[in-house]
């Protein structure tokens, strides 16, 4: 009889896993982001932290992905001689149009130029820093995927008024065209430098071609000045990004702020062969999102160029390697506000348990029938089914899609009654609690209960089946379903 009981068991569970297999997919894929981005690996491990709030950060100890390939100045310059330059000054008007155009400050002026030989160099100096204060340019354009130009940032000496050949910080991306909300672009070039002596220093700004010219595309080079800017600075490009570690549950940052309309936070995050998450939600406060301010993940392919990765409500799938994230701003800014940046991982849902069940009858409605001890459910009421998603490692999957069907086999495809579905998703916890309206049990089973009052209880068996959607995850359980009782009398 144990055996038969067994049997049964088994037939209901796996009609019920059969019923609802037509909807299980693979795991989701990662379409939608470059072949390139997805072969870009990294045998670094990441090094997690329990605290929510990163209290310090650290440089990176080498470029890794991202590399330099400085060229060897060959102009002699010397601030003390007469400026010339080539070099157009634009107005804010005058700059409208352009793609990336930065928004004008006090201490803000923006240049445009050509280079009409590969190879040559367009120079901007000497550009003067009192103690203290911060230097910013950014390179946008030419708007042309036949050239690539790179930035160069270069200090005099005071006492001579000689160049110094060697660049104190340089920004050689490879074009790569990435689609912006103000249109496609490759990422800007961007340098900078602090004056941290205590005396005036005098810089010079070099744009120089790498690949190609033209006379008819220019470029805009960008200069910002400023005198207030977080500890962190400078930062400009991705050849500087800080390390940002996060722990599973996710690690927010709230330190650093936006000094300019050209200024640029950059983070550099490993992500580990070995994870519980295949994407991570890359977000930004409220305010500083009404402000203009971008969160932005990149990754690095051969030659330096920046592929800009897709966004879905903040999600951005990953594989394994090393990528980057920028903070900048498209609109206004304040070197007061202090942003929150948060990066918290999507976790990967890895199993799915059914931890209860509730109706009229409550939630602890369990008799032990001739097969076995599942809950009772009466029909024509609704029935609650309560369940959680984890990872393998048993942390909490939130925000997971999860459908349940509820089988009846007794009841024909044609009468309506056979199934009932329910789909929702999970909370915080992981928990998720879908209810569904039952029709009426068809009493298949009689099972009489003898004792000091005797009963016939008519019912069903029903099974319950909850999924992660688009997953082979799947819970299964047995469930009573109750039609009616008969009086049989007293011993």
């Amino acid at each position: 009889m144990k055996r038969l009981r067994k049997a049964i068991s088994v037939m209901l569970c796996t009609m019920l896993l059969f019923a609802i297999g037509a909807t299980a997919n693979a795991s989701p894929s990662t379409e939608g982001v470059p072949d390139q981005v997805i072969k870009t690996e990294s045998e670094i491990p990441l090094t997690t932290v329990k605290e929510d709030k990163i209290e310090h950060l650290t440089r990176s100890d080498k470029p890794d992905s991202v590399t330099s390939s400085v060229y060897v100045l060959q102009d002699n310059l010397n601030f003390k001689a007469p400026e010339t330059t080539s070099l157009k000054k634009e107005t804010v008007s005058s700059l409208k149009t352009s793609l990336m155009a930065a928004s004008a400050t006090a201490s803000t002026a923006t240049y445009s130029g050509t280079i009409t030989q590969e190879g040559d160099t367009q120079f901007l100096y000497p550009i003067y820093l009192q103690p203290g204060e911060l230097l910013q340019a950014r390179l946008d354009g030419p708007f042309s995927a036949q050239l690539d130009y790179d930035l160069y940032l270069y200090e005099f000496d005071m006492t001579t008024g000689d160049i110094n050949p060697n660049a104190i910080d340089a920004s050689t991306y490879g074009t790569y065209f990435n689609k912006y909300e103000q249109g496609s672009a490759s990422l800007p070039e961007s340098v900078g430098t602090r004056n941290a002596a205590g005396f005036e220093k005098a810089y010079a700004i070099a744009v120089h071609s790498k690949k190609g010219s033209s006379i008819t595309d220019p470029f805009y080079l960008t200069v910002d000045v400023s005198s207030q800017y977080d500890a962190y600075e400078p930062d400009e490009s991705a050849f500087h990004a800080y390390n940002f570690t996060f722990s599973t549950g996710g690690s927010s940052l709230n330190s650093r702020s936006i000094n300019s309309g050209i200024d640029n936070d950059w983070y550099r995050i490993t992500i580990p062969a070995s994870r519980n998450y295949d994407g991570l939600n890359v977000k930004l406060d409220s305010t500083s999102e009404s402000y203009g301010y971008k969160a932005e993940v990149y990754g690095a392919l051969t030659g330096n160029q920046m592929v800009l990765l897709p966004q879905t409500n903040h999600n951005v799938s990953l594989n394994t390697g090393t990528y980057y994230v920028r903070v900048y701003t498209t609109n206004q800014y304040s070197p007061d506000h202090l942003y929150t940046l948060t990066l918290k991982p999507v976790l990967r849902a890895g199993k799915i348990v059914i931890t209860g069940y509730d109706s009229i009858n409550g939630p602890n409605d369990y008799p032990s029938y001739s097969y076995g001890r599942h809950y009772r459910v009466n029909g024509n009421t609704n029935l609650t089914v309560k369940g959680v998603v984890t990872t393998t490692d048993n942390y909490p999957v939130a925000n997971a899609p999860v459908n349940v069907t509820w089988l009846n086999q007794n009841w024909t495809e044609s009468s309506g009654n056979r199934t009932r579905t329910g789909t929702g998703y999970t909370d915080q916890n992981g928990t998720f609690s879908l209810t569904l309206s039952l029709p009426h049990s068809t009493g298949s089973i009689a099972e009489y209960l003898s004792g000091p009052i005797r009963f016939t209880h008519y019912y069903d068996l029903s099974g319950v089946a909850a999924q992660v959607s688009d997953t082979s995850l799947t819970a299964t359980d047995i469930v009573y379903h109750f039609a009616y009782s008969i009086y049989g009398g007293r011993s």
